[in-house]
């Protein structure tokens, strides 16, 4: 495979334009504002597994927490460190897959400093972890890691189908391709590209397109978005 594990294939058909690339960034920059720069680190893996509900008041304060380092975490018995999660508004479910991630994520480290450049061997490990995805497993290594890996979701699929700049029959090196390709032409950090990406698709760009005041819709081909089958 190629840098990024990915090769760099263009999608079948419809490849956006570069010209397009530029001024859909500067839609979603004027409507959405630029996203900040990625922080990296282990606490970036914790709000991705476990982020904090929204609404709700924290029974206890649990200080320091013992999921703010990898170490702490995995020293805490399980249903202890389920309980802290919930009493930070978490869910305590999550701990098992925490302590996967926690072990996985010393194993990348070394005299403690994390090495930033994955091999095949430590992503395939990652995405073998139980209750992670592939694409969560790429938004760790996008968000956490700062590896040029780009996750692709629903809201990427939806939104390149929909604009008729992909094909659902592509495959996932492809789509992430597109992204990269994308990031690239602006020029703009490839996290901050997904974070627009994530946006449009929550607020716009769902089962059902909203495509009244979306930044990309003035992209849309003629005739309205897209809807191949399988894509909801």
């Amino acid at each position: 495979m190629s840098v990024g594990f990915y090769r760099q294939t263009p999608l079948r058909a419809n490849e956006m334009k570069e010209s397009e690339q530029r001024q859909a960034a500067a839609a979603l920059e004027s409507e959405l504002g630029r996203p900040p720069r990625a922080v990296t680190g282990w606490p970036i893996v914790v709000e991705l597994i476990a982020p904090r509900r929204k609404g709700t008041a924290v029974n206890a304060v649990v200080s320091p927490h013992p999921w703010e380092k990898p170490e702490l975490l995995n020293a805490t018995p399980r249903a202890q460190l389920s309980e802290q999660l919930e009493n930070d508004r978490r869910s305590g479910k999550q701990a098992a897959v925490l302590q996967k991630l926690a072990e996985w994520w010393l194993n990348q480290t070394r005299d403690g400093h994390l090495r930033r450049q994955l091999d095949e061997r430590s992503l395939r490990k990652l995405r073998e972890i139980p209750g992670i995805s592939w694409e969560m497993a790429d938004r760790i290594c996008l968000f956490a890691l700062g590896a040029a890996i780009a996750p692709v979701g629903r809201a990427a699929l939806r939104i390149g189908c929909r604009h008729g700049w992909g094909e659902l029959e592509s495959d996932r090196e492809e789509w992430q391709h597109w992204l990269q390709q994308w990031a690239a032409a602006v020029p703009l950090e490839l996290s901050q590209l997904v974070a627009w990406i994530d946006q449009v698709g929550e607020r716009w760009c769902g089962p059902r397109p909203k495509c009244d005041g979306c930044p990309l819709s003035a992209f849309l081909p003629p005739g309205g978005p897209r809807e191949p089958e399988g894509s909801g």
